[in-house]
């Protein structure tokens, strides 16, 4: 049997009637339909999951109604799908085979656009492509978007892209045969011949309404031939600013910002099944260093102006002759990153009420949970022997993770190379760690995103106490992750590196 395309209301959406009005109600959008012809009202209440069918729903406006009131129907079912009310499904056989979920209450109409789509006003096949010939629109080649990736969701698997508004879940794994066709640029023909071979029991008309279901979600692209004859891009792939996205930079934008993904988003307090990480990383038993203590106060009346002091900050990778010294770095890691205050607070979440620890630093953090870990590799510092540190901001020490170890060589030599400098003119290397489950536990979608958002004002605090203080300071940016996990044993998914910054002592110059 042909799959048909059928329409059913989105999740958490409601059909209700009042003086003539038809109002649809959903988690992000609500709209009211006025006047509302009753046949289009009874075919709307139709559209209960699993909905119906497209082309039945059309039969039975026209059967009841005018041609008047089937372009009406077109069109109100158009607004609901760019408010992200309707969802698209491909059935065969009394079962789905692949459902389109819209998850934006604004569908861009150039993710619209179906194949062979029926024009609203006639219900007749539209055209493809304006102005071009049977020939050149059976020439025409789709290719799966370079953006589109596959997951599995629960029992399913699901298709997304950064490019879409919608995800495709696919319920039948046949379809999962063409997507793999998709890999190079197919016309129709070639497609509907691939699924002959690779999926059997697919009705040939099969292939052109999954790939209708794919254009509208913008998970394909098409390529049409040039005046020459060769091919040549057609639409999204084309775009100039498209050239600039690698995937997984494009998808993690999309996918922790709102827009583009109806994940839960903020804080949801997702793991709230789990007691709260600790504020701060416990206390192991080891090789501690503790370190020099400036008075706040004192400093505060000597150190230059701010507006000097961003001024006069500069990434330098040149350092003098004598490294920097332990009381140096004391009192850099005292300005950065030590605690200030710490205590405990009650949080409202999902799963109830759960008590909280909190511990301040210096710098700013969302929702003050400081997830990011100090750590030193020490190759020249006067006073400390050289090794791989953990900073504890609670004593303000240092405790020894490593000695000099092949892992924590290599760290300092990748730095080196980032920096662009020799490896033996290293005199100390700080490298942020994140506790993953701390900033986890409550905040979803844009928890990774508030890390590196964490980094960058680090960085920056690290760069003006530098500064101040007239030592050398450079962001890195990148590290080895793998690396530091070997050398400080680490679990890669409990802690890992997420920034670098190199520091020394300046060359000469003293700023006052």
């Amino acid at each position: 049997m042909v799959a048909s395309l059928w329409l059913s209301w989105q999740d958490q959406v409601s059909l209700s009637a009042s003086g003539g009005e038809a109002i649809v109600t959903g988690p992000d959008a609500r709209i009211v339909l006025k006047p509302l012809a009753p046949e289009i009202f009874a075919a709307m209440q139709r559209l209960a999951p699993p909905g119906a069918d497209e082309e039945q729903l059309a039969e039975s406006i026209l059967a009841a109604g005018t041609v008047d009131s089937l372009a009406r129907w077109y069109y109100h079912v158009d607004q609901l799908r760019q408010r992200g009310l309707i969802c698209r499904s491909l059935h065969a056989d009394g079962r789905p085979l692949a459902t389109l979920f819209p998850f934006c209450r604004a569908v861009p109409q150039s993710s619209r656009a179906a194949l062979g789509s029926t024009s609203p006003e006639t219900n007749r096949p539209a055209a493809t492509d304006a102005g071009r010939g049977p020939c050149e629109t059976a020439s025409r080649r789709y290719v799966l978007s370079r953006f589109a990736y596959v997951r599995r969701e629960q029992d399913e698997l699901v298709l997304e892209s950064p490019l879409a508004h919608a995800r495709v879940i696919v319920h039948d794994a046949r379809l999962m045969a063409l997507l793999g066709a998709l890999a190079a640029p197919k016309t129709l023909t070639e497609l509907t011949q691939c699924a002959d071979g690779l999926a059997p029991g697919l009705a040939r008309g099969d292939s052109r309404a999954f790939l209708t279901l794919l254009r509208e979600a913008n998970m394909i692209d098409q390529f049409a031939p040039d005046a020459s004859g060769s091919s040549r891009e057609a639409n999204s792939p084309a775009d100039p600013a498209l050239e600039s996205w690698e995937f997984h930079d494009l998808l993690f934008h999309s996918r922790s910002r709102r827009g583009r993904s109806d994940n839960p988003f903020g804080g949801t307090f997702r793991m709230a099944h789990r007691p709260p990480p600790p504020a701060l990383k416990a206390i192991v038993e080891q090789e501690s260093y503790e370190l020099y203590r400036p008075d706040i106060r004192q400093l505060e009346q000597a150190d230059p102006p701010l507006a000097h002091v961003q001024e006069r900050r500069r990434s330098l990778r040149q350092y003098a002759a004598q490294p920097l010294t332990a009381r140096q770095l004391g009192e850099f890691l005292y300005r950065v990153a030590r605690v200030k205050a710490q205590w405990q607070a009650q949080s409202p979440t999902a799963a109830g009420t759960q008590l909280m620890e909190f511990a301040s630093r210096p710098y700013p953090a969302g929702g003050g949970l400081y997830e990011l870990e100090f750590n030193v590799a020490i190759k020249a510092c006067q006073g400390l022997a050289p090794g791989l540190y953990h900073y504890d901001p609670r004593r303000h020490c240092l405790e020894r993770l490593a000695e000099m170890t092949r892992p924590v060589e290599l760290l300092l030599d990748d730095a080196a190379a980032s920096a662009g400098i020799a490896g033996e003119s290293l005199q100390v290397l700080v490298i942020l760690t994140a506790r993953f489950e701390r900033i986890a536990w409550k905040y979803e979608s844009i928890a990774y995103a508030l890390t590196l958002k964490h980094v960058g004002v680090v960085y920056q605090t690290m760069y003006l106490a530098a500064t101040a203080m007239n030592l050398a300071p450079c962001a890195l940016g990148c590290g080895d992750s793998d690396l530091f996990a070997r050398a400080a044993r680490t679990n890669y998914y409990v802690e890992s590196s997420v920034g670098e910054f190199l520091l020394g002592s300046r060359v000469s110059e003293v700023l006052t």
